[in-house]
Formats: C-alpha cells, sequence, structure tokens
C-alpha cells in the first residue's frame, strides 16, 4: 500500500522516465543471481525476469555494485554461449570444488546455452530439466481434458519453470508436471554420480570424445551439442545412468586413444553394476536421458535384454514419444531429438521381439510418429572428426534413416509370418498351399527390392574412407536376416505334398540366401568389424547359423545334409578367427553355443524328417544338387541357376498353372528362385553385398 501511495504522489512523466532508466540500467548488466554465478544473463523476449531468475521462481534483482570488468573472450569459463550465440562444445574435466560449498541451485540449476537464434538449448524442454520431469496425460486417464482445458487458463506457461502443475503443448496434448527431489532413490543421484565418475577419473573426458568420434555418429540418440554443453561444466549435470552407458560403451575402444591407451582400462563389472542399479531409480522419473540411457545399455555387447527393452517403451510412451510432435509447442531440436529417440524404440522393440520369439510391444496404430529425416540430426559431414579410427556423420545419419524403413518391412514380415495367432496361415497353407503363402511374401520381395534400389552408395560395404571406421555392416547385416525370416517360414511350411519342382525352387533359394549371407560376413573387412554394432547383430550372426540348422534339418540326402554341417562348421569357423577383439563377433559365438550345443550333426538326419521318409523321387534330384563333383563346384552362379532351369522346364509349370493367376513362379531362365522372379534375381540383392 505504501508503495502505491508513492506512485500515486508522483508525475506520470517522472514515473515513466524511471522505469525507462532502469531498464536501460539492467539491461546493461547481469542480475544479482547470475553475477554471483558468473553466468550469462538472458532473458526471453517480453519477460522481466531472466531465464535463471524464472526458473528458481525468484526476484531478479540489480541491487549489487557492478563488478571490475576482465577482458573479453570469445567463450566464457563456464563452458556456455558467448555473447555471439555460439555454443562452446570443447570437452573440459569438471572443475573441483571445495567440499561443502555447493549449494542445492548449483547442483540442480542446468545453465543454458543459447544458440545463434538467441534461445536457450534447454529453454521449455519437456525432458531435460534436472528437477521435473513431464508424464503424458493420456485420453482415457483420471484427468478429464475439458477441465482441464479450464485449468490450463490458469496455467498460462506450465513448463516446469513456474511451479505449474500442467503444461500443454498443443491442442488436446497436455504433460502433468512432477518435481524429481521427491521420488524413489532421487537421493542417491549424487552419490551415484560421484562413484561413476571416481571409476573412469581422470579419463572421463578421453572416453566421452571416442563415444562422440565412433558410436555416436553410428547410432545417433544424443543431441552432441546439449551433451558436451554440460559435461564442460559438471559431470553433475547428468542422469547417472546415461553417463555411465557413453562410458561403457566408450571402452570398447580404448585402444583407440593414444593416451587412453597407455593406462589401465576401468573396472567395466563394477561401472554396470552401479549403472542398472541406478537405472532402476531414474524410471520413477522418466527423462528423455532416461530412455537414452536404457537404449545404450541394451546396445552393449551381450547387454540384449527383453525386459529392458519392454521397460524402455513403457518410459518412452510415458514421456509421449509415441505421438507426432511436429506442431508441438517446443524447441524445433528437442523436436528431432524425439523422433529419433521415438524411432530408436521402434526399430529396439521389434528386432529384440524377433531375436527372443516374444510379441512387440509398439502397435502401429498407437505410434503415430511421422519418418525421421535429415533434419532430425542436429551434426552432419561439417563435424567429422578428422582423428584416424572415427566414423562419419553423415554416413551415420542416413544409416539410421534407412534402418528405420528396414524394420518397417521385417516387422510386417514378424506380424504377418509368425504371428502367435498362426490360424490364419494355416489356413491359407490348407487352401491353396505353399503357393498361397509364396502370394503373401510377394509384396515384402517387393518392399525389399524398392528399400534396396533406395540406398544411398555411401551405405555400401565397399565405401570404405581410408583411416575410418565403417559401420553399415550391421544395416546389412539385419537386411539378410529380414530375407532369412521370410524363406526360414517358407522352408518350414514345405511338406510332402509340395509338388516336387517347386519344392526344390523353395529349397534352392533359400541355399542361396543362406550361401550370401555366409559370404557377406567372410568379406567383412576390419574397418567393418572394429566399428559400431548394434545390439541384434550378436543374435543376427547367431540366427543365420539356426537357419541353416534347419536346412540341414529338413535335408532330404546325406549329401545335402553333409553340405549344410560342413557349410555351418565353415562358418563357425569363420566367426572364431574374427572374434579377437571383436565383441559382438564373440558374443554371436556364445549364442551359438548355447541355442545349438545339444545339436549332434554328426548324425544325418535323413530318415528322421518327412521328407526322407515319404519323397524319394526328391532324394534322387537333391542327389543331383549337392554333388561333390568338380562339375558342381566350379559352376557360377548363374550357370546354377540356368541349369536348375533346365532340369524342371516342362515339367513344373503342369502343376503350378493350376492355380489361377499364380504368376511369382514364372521364371525369366536367369534365376533360380521362381517364386521372387518378379522382383528379379539382380535386383533383389542390392549393390554393395558381398557375393552379388
Amino acid at each position: 500500500m505504501d508503495n502505491m501511495s508513492e506512485t500515486s504522489h508522483s508525475s506520470p512523466d517522472a514515473a515513466a522516465l524511471q522505469t525507462q532508466t532502469r531498464k536501460a540500467a539492467r539491461s546493461d548488466r547481469p542480475c544479482d543471481t547470475c553475477r554471483k554465478r558468473k553466468s550469462r544473463c538472458a532473458k526471453e523476449p517480453d519477460q522481466e525476469r531472466c531465464v535463471l531468475c524464472t526458473f528458481h521462481d525468484r526476484e531478479c534483482t540489480y541491487n549489487d555494485a557492478p563488478q571490475p570488468r576482465r577482458k573479453r573472450t570469445d567463450v566464457l569459463d563456464d563452458g556456455v554461449a558467448s555473447v555471439d550465440g555460439t555454443v562452446d562444445t570443447e570437452i573440459r574435466p569438471p572443475r573441483k570444488k571445495t567440499k561443502g560449498t555447493q549449494t542445492d541451485d548449483d547442483r540442480t540449476f542446468i545453465q543454458p546455452a543459447t544458440l545463434t537464434s538467441g534461445r536457450s538449448l534447454l529453454d521449455r524442454t519437456l525432458g531435460l530439466h534436472r528437477t521435473t520431469h513431464f508424464k503424458y496425460i493420456g485420453p482415457s486417464s483420471l484427468h478429464e481434458e475439458r477441465l482441464l482445458d479450464l485449468i490450463h487458463r490458469f496455467y498460462e506457461s506450465g513448463n516446469g519453470e513456474d511451479g505449474c502443475k500442467f503444461r500443454r503443448v498443443a491442442d488436446s496434448t497436455t504433460f502433468l508436471s512432477k518435481s524429481d527431489r521427491h521420488t524413489l532413490f532421487s537421493a542417491d543421484v549424487d552419490g551415484d554420480l560421484d562413484a561413476i565418475e571416481q571409476f573412469v577419473r581422470p579419463h572421463g573426458p578421453g572416453l566421452v570424445d571416442l563415444y562422440f568420434r565412433i558410436v555416436h555418429p553410428s547410432y545417433p540418440i544424443l543431441h552432441k551439442g546439449v551433451f558436451l554443453e554440460k559435461y564442460g561444466r559438471s559431470y553433475r549435470e547428468f542422469s547417472p545412468p546415461l553417463l555411465a552407458a557413453v562410458y561403457l560403451l566408450a571402452m570398447d575402444w580404448w585402444e583407440y586413444d593414444r593416451q587412453l591407451s597407455s593406462h589401465a582400462k576401468p573396472d567395466g563389472e563394477a561401472l554396470l553394476r552401479i549403472a542398472m542399479k541406478a537405472l532402476t531409480g531414474v524410471i520413477h522419473r522418466p527423462k528423455l536421458s532416461s530412455v537414452q540411457a536404457n537404449l545404450l545399455l541394451l546396445q552393449r555387447s551381450g547387454g540384449d535384454s527383453w525386459v529392458l527393452t519392454t521397460q524402455v517403451v513403457a518410459i518412452g510412451e510415458e514421456l509421449g514419444l509415441h505421438l507426432d510432435c511436429t506442431s508441438w509447442n517446443i524447441p524445433e531440436w528437442e523436436k528431432g531429438l524425439r523422433r529419433r529417440l521415438a524411432w530408436a524404440i521402434f526399430m529396439q522393440d521389434k528386432w529384440g521381439a524377433l531375436m527372443h520369439g516374444r510379441p512387440s510391444h509398439v502397435i502401429a496404430s498407437n505410434w503415430q510418429m511421422p519418418r525421421v529425416s535429415l533434419a532430425d540430426f542436429p551434426e552432419s559431414a561439417a563435424d567429422d572428426d578428422d582423428k584416424e579410427g572415427s566414423t562419419e556423420v553423415e554416413k551415420g545419419r542416413l544409416l539410421f534413416i534407412h534402418l528405420t524403413k528396414l524394420t518397417q518391412i521385417m516387422a510386417q514380415a514378424l506380424d504377418i509370418l509368425y504371428n502367435p495367432d498362426q490360424a490364419k496361415i494355416q489356413e491359407l497353407l490348407a487352401k491353396s498351399g505353399i503357393q498361397g503363402l509364396l502370394e503373401l511374401v510377394k509384396p515384402m520381395a517387393v518392399k525389399l527390392k524398392e528399400w534396396a534400389n533406395d540406398m544411398p552408395r555411401d551405405l555400401r560395404m565397399e565405401d570404405v574412407k581410408t583411416r575410418k571406421l565403417c559401420s553399415n555392416g550391421y544395416l546389412h547385416l539385419s537386411y539378410f536376416v529380414t530375407e532369412i525370416i521370410i524363406h526360414r517360414h517358407i522352408i518350414r511350411s514345405l511338406t510332402p505334398d509340395t509338388p516336387l519342382a517347386l519344392r526344390d525352387l523353395c529349397r534352392e533359394a533359400g541355399k542361396a540366401r543362406l550361401e550370401r549371407a555366409i559370404d557377406f560376413v567372410e568379406d567383412l573387412r576390419p574397418e567393418h568389424l572394429q566399428a559400431f554394432w548394434w545390439f541384434a547383430s550378436p543374435k543376427s550372426l547367431a540366427f543365420i547359423r539356426t537357419y541353416g540348422g534347419l536346412l540341414w534339418a529338413t535335408s532330404s540326402t546325406d549329401a545335402e545334409a553333409e553340405f549344410y554341417r560342413s557349410k555351418l562348421e565353415a562358418f563357425r569357423w569363420s566367426l572364431k578367427v574374427r572374434a579377437k577383439g571383436v565383441s559382438f563377433v564373440a558374443a554371436a559365438l556364445q549364442e551359438m553355443d548355447e541355442s545349438l550345443q545339444d545339436i549332434d550333426m554328426s548324425q544325418s538326419p535323413v530318415g528322421r524328417n518327412v521328407f526322407g521318409q515319404s519323397q524319394p523321387a526328391i532324394a534322387a534330384s537333391s542327389a543331383s544338387m549337392f554333388s561333390s563333383g568338380n562339375d558342381a563346384e566350379t559352376q557360377t552362379p548363374m550357370q546354377e541357376d540356368m541349369a536348375l532351369h533346365t532340369m524342371y522346364e516342362g515339367q513344373r509349370f503342369e502343376s503350378i498353372e493350376t492355380t489361377p493367376g499364380f504368376n511369382l513362379l514364372e521364371l525369366d531362365g536367369a534365376s533360380s528362385h521362381g517364386y521372387l522372379s518378379e522382383v528379379g534375381e539382380q535386383n533383389f540383392f542390392f549393390p554393395g553385398l558381398a557375393g552379388s
């Protein structure tokens, strides 16, 4: 009341002048809080309080006298943005602080680094506040949308900076804001971070550098600028499992840093135990960093887990990653990060479901994210690291995008062919036989061809730069597995009633897929083997051997069985000699031993399977196909195709043409894979695959 009285007795002109003078003075220097922190005092347009004071909901005061100015530098000491708006991404070791001097505000506030637009990197984000987490409010939840409409009028921003309970980012899209402080295990955060850093000290900066040189370009689910800007100030600004996951993955390339390689490697097992314990805590306050940590821990060699995969799907849905954020009121760079994380979860779920034989938890009708594009990746070729043993950023962006498209094709095959409810497949086989199944898989084959034709040259296996690692291998391996799951189901579905010619065509096609997949692995160069391989790679290699085991088990002659047995033994040996220093190959060998160790392939399966018992004609024809004579060994793939076509010409079309409209078996004389003839053998295997 006293202030109002004084103002009422002052002239309007004098009051206006006084206000303008005060604002001008304030614009020339930082507020008291920012001055004490020695940080840049940044204000949003039309805001009276700076970002820091708004964040802590305190008055923005200018009472303290200005301190003597120091010489201006391009980048402030804290590793934050300079006054020209650029971001310092140099990795600096954390500052040492005197014990007991750190305040709660020092620990929890994330200093915003500004972009060229003048906005803070961390301002108005949904998933990157250290003290607050946001949970998506679904349409069927206890929060009624009509009531939220009324509440939202009183909570205009609801952005986690002003204590609001709700934040609305778009029409009918609202998040519940909650403080991290009172969540389960929140008190353990600083202790976990200190323990993690203690394990790697003083090698933390070197490991972060390794991570962004080798892992991040191949699996870009972090925002490099945000991570480095925070790391430049203190490791205590991170989610403990995320920091540990970055260190753990980087340690796989310890020898690729000259300084690190001269020291003993930290205890990875102990670091992993802390990371997994900390991961249990952060799920109670979900952030984008929780998703990133979960995904990265799953990428470790031997770290694949279906339970953790289902967990990351649930966290993603808590954060609204299953929704299209294009129109949301959040920073553009966060939209790109959210899209990348959404697709990373999608791929983790689908490939995990395949490898573990589990039903997928990501339902297409519920996950509405748009396709990821190059614009969603903040780094480009200009951000490539020139150090030897690095990975190309541009190649990694293209790889991620192409893998999302391949995963959609694989997911379709998985859903149709390996759905727990096989009633439709069985009905189709009963009605139309194997021909009906081949018609069913034809659209998948066409999509694979289109995917292959769209592949950029940069993603071919031979595109290897001098002294650079090439991560294209895991994309191509995923392609082979997608082929194999289609052929695996076809081989399983062959019966004694399948026409002889059609049966042999299907098995010859299956044989070709196995041989090409094995050739691909044998042609891998050191630049491929030493690069990053994602979580599905070990099981994908084991998947090839399992598929070969199926072909062996369904062999109709001893010669055919011996061919597959020797092929698989050679494949295992090929992996064994490559396993030294290549963790994903070593993990693949372990997967193979665990899944096939009780199977004795020295004993022929002929006489123990349906084909050997009731198809003597099949045995005769197969014997010629798997002859060990010199002529068979020296035939080229094209000669083999032509020989197979000649062998069955004149007899197979009689049974095939009884199915009206069935045209997948119209061989053109250049392909042994009749049911894929419309795709074309030359085009079905895209350029760049070994053996094509």
